[in-house]
This record gives C-alpha cells, sequence and structure tokens, in this order.
C-alpha cells in the first residue's frame, strides 16, 4: 500500500517513469561490478575497488530506503490526516539528507579522523618498574583497502609518535589478502618509534585465505613476503612464542599467538606453546587478534591483559559516556573497550582500518594508550 501510493503520486509522467528505471538500473549495474570485481580480480587491488562500489550503493541507496519507508507512511497518514502526515513527509526528507551526510562524511574524512583513547589499565600483579608504562595499541589497518593518496596511514603514524610511547603492538590484520599491500606503506610504517621496540601477530586476513591462488606454494610464498615486510618495517612477529621487556630490575612477558578464531575463522594460534616455560608469578601480556580466544582458552591460564582486535566494532555504533551499542555486540560479547574477568582483563581494539565498508559511522578509527598501573586510585 505505502510503495503503491508513492509509485503513483511520483510516476506520473513518463519522464519520472524513465528516471526511475534510470535509477533501479545503476543499481543493478552497481551489483553487476561488484560481482565482476569479487570473481575476475585476483591481486592487492581487489577489496580496494569492491569497497568503492560498497560506499556508493551505501552513499546513495540507504537515504533512498529511509526517505520511501518514512515518506510512504506520510502519505498513508496524510489521508486520515493532513496536518500530521506533512509532518512525516517533512522528515522523511530531513532525515533523508541526514543519513546521506552522515555517510559522506564515514567514508571520507571520517575514515581517518582518529580519537586516541586513554586506558589506564590496573593490575595487581604489575611489576614495579612497570607503573605507568605506556603501550600503544594498533590494530586491523587493512592497507589493502586504500589508494595510494589515502593520507590516513602518516596522519596515524605522526599522531602515534607524538604520544612518545613505551610499546607499540599490531594485533593482527596489516594487510587483506596480498603481502605487497604494505609497499606504499612501507616508508610510513617503519617510522613508527617506541622505546621497548614493536611487536606483531597475524590476523585472520595476513594469511591470504580469502583468495584464490595458483597453488599452495604461490600462497606460501606470500605469506613468507609478509613476515619479510613486517621484519622490514621494525615489527618482531610474535607467532606462538614470547619475548621478554625488561625495564629496571623487572621483566614483562610479551606473547603472541596466531590467528585463533570461532569457525569459520582458522585456529592456527597454540597458546601453550606462546607460554612455555613461563612460571605463574611471571606477569603476562598475550596479544590474539579474535577476542572470542579469551573467553574460550586464555581465562584459564594466568594472563592478567590480553589485546585483541578483530571486530572493528563492525565500523558502526554510538559511544556516549557509559552507554554504547553496535551491531557487534550481538556476535561478540566483547567487541571494543575494556573487559574484566576477576582479575583478568582483556581491551578490544576496533582498529584503524576497514574492510568491506569504506568507512566508520558513528564510531571513530581508534589509538589506544594503554597505561599499565598496579593499585586502582
Amino acid at each position: 500500500m505505502i510503495l503503491w501510493l508513492q509509485v503513483k503520486v511520483y510516476l506520473r509522467k513518463k519522464w519520472q517513469l524513465l528516471l526511475y528505471c534510470l535509477h533501479s538500473l545503476i543499481f543493478v549495474v552497481f551489483l553487476i561490478c561488484f560481482q565482476f570485481f569479487l570473481l575476475h580480480l585476483k591481486g592487492p587491488e581487489t577489496y580496494f575497488w569492491i569497497e568503492k562500489l560498497v560506499g556508493l550503493i551505501f552513499l546513495f541507496y540507504t537515504p533512498k530506503f529511509f526517505f520511501i519507508v518514512f515518506n510512504g507512511i506520510g502519505r498513508f497518514i496524510k489521508i486520515f490526516s493532513k496536518s500530521v502526515g506533512h509532518y512525516v513527509l517533512w522528515f522523511s526528507s530531513i532525515f533523508a539528507t541526514f543519513v546521506f551526510m552522515i555517510l559522506l562524511y564515514s567514508i571520507t574524512l571520517g575514515r581517518y579522523c582518529y580519537k586516541t583513547e586513554i586506558v589506564p589499565v590496573y593490575l595487581n600483579q604489575l611489576p614495579k618498574a612497570f607503573e605507568d608504562f605506556r603501550i600503544i595499541q594498533l590494530s586491523d589497518l587493512h592497507l589493502g583497502s586504500y589508494g595510494k593518496s589515502y593520507p590516513g596511514i602518516s596522519r596515524l603514524v605522526k599522531e602515534v609518535n607524538a604520544l612518545d610511547p613505551d610499546l607499540i603492538v599490531f594485533t593482527g590484520d596489516m594487510v587483506n589478502n596480498f603481502a605487497s599491500e604494505m609497499n606504499p606503506w612501507m616508508k610510513n610504517l617503519k617510522e613508527l618509534k617506541a622505546r621497548y621496540g614493536k611487536y606483531a601477530i597475524t590476523g585472520n586476513h595476513d594469511y591470504g585465505d580469502y583468495t584464490r591462488w595458483s597453488t599452495e606454494e604461490a600462497k606460501q610464498e606470500n605469506l613468507k613476503l609478509f613476515f619479510k615486510n613486517m621484519e622490514t618495517i621494525g615489527f618482531q612477529m610474535l607467532n606462538n612464542n614470547n619475548v621478554p621487556i625488561i625495564r629496571g630490575m623487572d621483566t614483562l612477558w610479551l606473547a603472541g599467538v596466531e590467528n585463533w578464531g570461532n569457525p569459520p575463522f582458522p585456529r592456527y594460534g597454540k597458546l601453550a606453546e606462546a607460554i612455555h616455560l613461563l612460571k605463574k608469578n611471571h606477569f603476562i601480556i598475550l596479544l590474539s587478534h579474535d577476542p572470542s580466544h579469551w573467553r574460550a582458552e586464555v581465562l584459564e591460564h594466568n594472563i592478567p591483559l590480553t589485546l585483541s582486535g578483530h571486530t572493528h566494532a563492525m565500523q558502526m555504533g554510538i559511544k556516549i559516556g557509559k552507554k554504547r551499542w553496535s551491531p557487534a555486540q550481538h556476535i561478540y560479547p566483547e567487541y571494543d573497550g575494556l573487559y574484566q574477568e576477576n582479575n583478568q582483563f582483556l581491551y578490544v581494539s576496533r582498529g584503524q582500518g576497514y574492510i568491506g565498508f569504506p568507512g566508520r559511522i558513528g564510531l571513530r578509527p581508534a589509538i589506544t594508550e594503554l597505561i599499565l598501573k598496579s593499585v586502582a586510585k
């Protein structure tokens, strides 16, 4: 009924009908192009073009959807009350314009309008020398999603270095599939500086599992190149192992596992290997890409703090004070921010990059500065 009322009103003339059909045809062309890029492009540019198409579809058709719904409701109400119906019609135009502007910002400036989140973490077991030790957590850059003119990476490096961190950790998904996605950004990422070094783990995308390879050997060569690139930009990979971070007379053990997730995500992570030979009184910070790992395995061990990424908070949400919402919460109980279970903590970064939809709606990309503290004040 609602759709018929709108068609009856707006498509009275042939040129209006032609314009309506043309608009629908453009949407069909978008879908065909989407399938073409998805099935035929197998290089680093695949995600870039797919995401451009997705962004345009969202930008033009999401406001249209809301306009159709509210406009139709307004015309239906107008049958019974002209004044109320008029206000609903007015609201449909205003709301559609608002949605358009929000989406336009999210896929332009909003992509790299980083928010530095300062997070104090109070840990009873923290060695004294690591009081106020500052860790910058980065995650989910997805470098293949950007064009070469993208200013977000250089801005990210500048903002991180301005924080003068003690340690930088990266919790997975540097690329979408291909090690060569890093090539335009190697120089920038190499400039990231921290007093006690830079460490990283693999995310589910870093293995190249989401594309078709001519041979298994080609896939393995891509992974080898990825590890080489990470080394070149100064990140030490923690592939199911650990390293000591020594400050003064105390030691913090930084452990990392390869990706461990619930199906369909791979489980390459081996927590037992990562913390092998570490004693119960050793203070451990664990890097694990997927936050699902925390409740599944990590809580069974004496690991005070785990750092994860992966969720992106689905690149959409609202956070006002203590109140927050994101569609990610319906999939991941821990999707963004700091979580606690007894004396163990998990911090989930919503990351700095994007994949699928080329932007961030509501929740800005985050640079996290974790400040370790021994006693709650």
